[in-house]
């Protein structure tokens, strides 16, 4: 079984894991639980499954600070997180969101709504080499408010985006910025894939959403122009 198939159940309610369980087996994905935080972090060190899923209450630990402990070893930090949580406790998603966790998940559970999450966190494998096109800022516009970053990987389809917060895991945002040699900027939506979290900063795989005609030939060829002289 691959890396992209296996999945850690992490919570203090047996019937929890039970009911996860059972919805996960019909994916023909192998399946680890663990009824404690700590349990968890031992499995998640030893299995190194793709995709964790986890409670809040952990028994012996919250789920922030499950969070970073996931985010703070190398052998862990760049698996994905899915919390499953109550709708009327925002704030436990919030902390959860600002701690490492890459996607949230409300009570009651909805198989459709669970296999969407579970597909788009372990469809997509980490990155483990990354060649480095180019630096580009970009200006990350989210609710509302605008959050600076760099891109440190940009193609047609989309772009490896660094910035120092924690962003939501799922959504749509607005990028904007310029294409090194090109005057005129790039505005364009783009939604977030996956996350992947390295020492302070967090970098996250976006794809570009309805890009025009115009927009990806002027991305295609920047990239083209910059790898060519890679090659040199």
């Amino acid at each position: 079984m691959s890396e992209q198939g296996r999945i850690l159940l992490v919570d203090s309610s047996r019937g929890s894991l039970l009911i996860h369980e059972t919805i996960l087996r019909r994916r023909h994905t192998t399946v680890l639980t663990a009824i404690a935080g700590s349990e968890g972090l031992t499995r998640a060190r030893n299995e190194k499954p793709h995709l964790i899923i986890f409670g809040y209450d952990l028994f012996d630990m919250n789920a922030p600070e499950f969070c970073r402990e996931i985010r703070e070893a190398d052998e862990t930090r760049n698996i994905s997180l899915l919390l499953v949580c109550e709708r009327e406790s925002p704030e436990h998603s919030d902390l959860s969101l600002s701690a490492g966790c890459n996607d949230v998940i409300f009570k009651p559970i909805q198989r459709r709504d669970l296999d969407q999450k579970v597909a788009k966190l372990t469809a997509i494998p980490v990155r483990r080499q990354l060649r480095t096109i180019t630096k580009v800022d970009v200006s990350l516009e989210n609710n509302g408010r605008f959050i600076l970053g760099r891109s440190v990987n940009i193609s047609a389809n989309g772009m490896l985006l660094e910035v120092e917060r924690v962003l939501p895991g799922n959504g749509v945002v607005r990028l904007h910025f310029f294409l090194p040699g090109d005057p005129k900027p790039m505005e364009v939506e783009a939604e977030i894939l996956r996350a992947e979290f390295s020492g302070s900063m967090a970098k996250y795989g976006l794809r570009f959403i309805n890009l025009s005609a115009e927009e990806r030939d002027r991305v295609e060829r920047y990239v083209h122009r910059i790898r060519s002289r890679e090659l040199l």
